[in-house]
C-alpha cells in the first residue's frame, strides 16, 4: 500500500510521517532489512577477526540478528494491523557500508532513535513505542558486549 507525498524530509536520514502513513514504517522496515544483511555479512566474515574474538563475535552477531528480526516483525505486523496491508514487494534492504561491528551498532542507533522520536503520538502506538525503547536498550547492551571483545 504505497502512498505518495506522505513524507517530509528528516535530517537523520528517515522521513517524518504525516498522520496515517504506512510508508513511514515500510521505510524503517527496509532499514532493518539492510541491517540484517550486514549482520550476516559480519557474522560470515568472522574469520577475519582475531582468533580469540571469532567464536564469541560470531555468536553475539547471531543473537543480535534474532533481536533485529523479532523487532522488525513486530513493527511490520502491528503497523499493518493499524494502517492496512503493505504490498508484497516493498521490503528491500537499505544499503549502507559497514566494515566493523562498532559501525553497525552506531548505524542501528542513528536510524532507530529518529524513527522512535517521529513515531505517531496517538495512544494506539504506545505498545510499539515501548517495543522500540526495548530495542534501543538491547542494541545498547550489544554495543557493550561487542566492546568487551575489542
Amino acid at each position: 500500500m504505497e502512498q505518495e507525498n506522505i513524507f517530509e524530509p528528516y535530517p537523520g536520514g528517515l522521513n517524518v510521517p504525516q498522520p496515517g502513513g504506512l510508508s513511514f514504517f515500510i521505510n524503517f522496515l527496509n532499514v532493518l532489512e539492510g541491517v540484517k544483511t550486514k549482520i550476516k555479512n559480519l557474522h560470515w566474515a568472522a574469520l577475519k577477526l582475531p582468533v580469540n574474538e571469532r567464536l564469541e563475535e560470531h555468536q553475539i552477531l547471531d543473537d543480535l540478528l534474532d533481536i533485529v528480526s523479532d523487532y522488525q516483525d513486530k513493527i511490520a505486523e502491528f503497523s499493518q494491523g493499524v494502517l492496512g496491508h503493505m504490498d508484497m514487494d516493498v521490503i528491500q534492504g537499505t544499503y549502507f557500508k559497514v566494515q566493523s561491528i562498532a559501525v553497525l551498532v552506531k548505524y542501528i542507533l542513528e536510524k532507530t532513535i529518529p524513527f522512535y522520536e517521529n513515531m505517531p503520538k496517538e495512544t494506539v502506538w504506545v505498545g510499539l513505542k515501548s517495543e522500540t525503547e526495548t530495542f534501543i536498550f538491547n542494541v545498547g547492551k550489544y554495543k557493550y558486549l561487542f566492546e568487551l571483545g575489542e
